[in-house]
């Protein structure tokens, strides 16, 4: 399972995100790295407004100690911030109304006040992704 941290503080390395999330997932040491595979930082540049968001992904060995994560860190602070945790979601032809074709109901429609989907206008400005990965026992 694959998880989106929002709003990550600044300062954020691989190795710290990873240790965040290992101890959500589990109070064992072994256990905790046999749950983190990956980390990944990125600090991502909105070209309209030219402001700078820091996110993270973190991709889980399973979809419970995912959802476990998810329970224990939404909303918690990490480093002063308040991070929102999810599930990341990627999107292709069979599940993005816009490119299938399928029609978008109307009490979506009606939620939305602009499209959120930024698309071409943020480019990831740094990516720390090589700098760390973990060990695997």
């Amino acid at each position: 399972m694959l998880l989106f941290f929002r709003n990550i503080p600044a300062s954020t390395r691989p190795n710290e995100l990873y240790s965040y999330v290992a101890m959500a997932v589990s109070e064992d040491l072994i256990e905790q790295a046999k749950h983190v595979i990956t980390v990944d930082v990125m600090v991502i540049r909105d070209k309209r407004s030219n402001q700078l968001e820091h996110h993270g992904l973190v991709s889980v060995n399973s979809d419970e100690a995912g959802i476990r994560a998810i329970k224990n860190l939404n909303g918690l602070l990490f480093n002063g911030c308040e991070v929102l945790v999810r599930v990341y979601k990627q999107r292709d032809v069979k599940n993005d109304r816009r490119r299938n074709g399928l029609p978008v109901p109307s009490e979506i429609i009606e939620k939305r006040i602009q499209d959120r989907r930024r698309g071409a206008s943020v480019e990831i400005y740094v990516d720390f992704s090589n700098v760390f990965y973990p060990i695997t026992l």
